[in-house]
């Protein structure tokens, strides 16, 4: 896959990184090139250095021939551009942006960029280890009206079945781990002692559940 990525700073680096030990084409953009340095010696892509939005730069890169490009600069508007660029101008098939500002990138969701909100995620994250100490936070939703968490069974729960714990249209018992092997669980199966379960689930319907465990 040939990918353009906009930023080397700490996650455009490791993006960038991780697609060329893959063996990925990549091609890193950035307008200091100091920040080069943080891509391994092994780093087999291209380095440009300029401003990711620059139709000219972004024509070096050989956007045209692009299949995928990440915006990642500490700069909401640059990532914005540069997203909108190469969707509606250049026509790359895969857009994301990292985006600080969670009522934007819901705005730019809606109009069809994909975007990672680093703040919404932490926000979130830090909230459910805090209310919620027997969740492990996955992933943050939308805007953060839905959760996904990691609920290590214990022997209270143990025995119970799985559709004591979902409640529909707010909790969802999407899958068990269960002796390193990944499973979809049915509604009467059991719980045992040292499951994962992954659960996507409303805001209000963790802050049931952990009320429930911690009972």
């Amino acid at each position: 896959m040939r990918v353009i990525i906009v930023g080397c700073g700490r996650v455009g680096s490791h993006m960038a990184n991780s697609l060329s030990a893959e063996r990925h084409d990549v091609v890193v953009i950035d307008k200091n090139p100091l920040s080069f340095g943080r891509l391994d010696r092994e780093f087999g892509g291209r380095m440009l250095t300029g401003i990711g939005f620059d139709r000219e730069v972004l024509q070096k890169a050989d956007v045209e021939g692009a299949e995928a490009l990440a915006a990642t600069t500490d700069s909401d508007n640059a990532n914005i551009v540069t997203a909108v660029a190469a969707k509606e101008t250049f026509h790359v098939p895969r857009v994301v942006a990292r985006i600080y500002n969670p009522q934007a990138a819901e705005i730019y969701r809606r109009e069809g960029i994909p975007t990672v909100t680093p703040t919404l995620w932490a926000a979130n994250t830090m909230k459910t280890m805090i209310t919620s100490p027997h969740l492990t936070a996955v992933a943050t939703l939308g805007s953060g009206e839905v959760e996904s968490v990691v609920l290590d069974i214990s022997k209270p729960l143990a025995g119970r079945m799985v559709k004591e714990l979902g409640v529909p249209s707010e909790l969802v018992i999407a899958a068990l781990v269960r002796r390193g092997q990944a499973l979809i669980p049915s509604p009467d199966m059991k719980f045992e002692l040292g499951d994962a379960a992954h659960i996507t689930a409303t805001v209000s319907a963790l802050a049931r559940l952990e009320k429930l465990i911690a009972h």
